[in-house]
């Protein structure tokens, strides 16, 4: 790993739509981005179009700051995503507090 790849962790609130967890991969596979470790926690049973409930995942990955906020810009403005944050995979705190 090169000394500008970074650990970082992305937070995610989405739609619990069906195809929202694939387009919220998408654009790791577009940068060449491996997810290290991905948490999702999600509503039980079929997803329900009407109720709009959310799911919660946090993806931790290793990749330049460059390209870590391009994820979680490219993500958080997705119609599905209701909020994306990157985070310092190292002190778990906003990266721009970690800086």
């Amino acid at each position: 790993m090169s000394a500008d790849r970074s650990c970082h962790r992305l937070v995610v609130e989405a739609d619990a739509h069906p195809n929202a967890l694939l387009r919220v991969l998408e654009p790791f596979a577009i940068h060449e981005v491996m997810p290290l470790r991905m948490r999702l926690d999600a509503p039980e049973g079929p997803p329900v179009l009407t109720d709009c409930p959310t799911f919660h995942a946090e993806i931790a990955f290793h990749a330049s700051m460059a390209v870590a906020e391009r994820l979680c810009a490219r993500i958080g403005v997705m119609p599905a995503v209701r909020e994306a944050r990157l985070l310092s995979a190292a002190m778990d705190v906003p990266v721009s507090e970690a800086a």
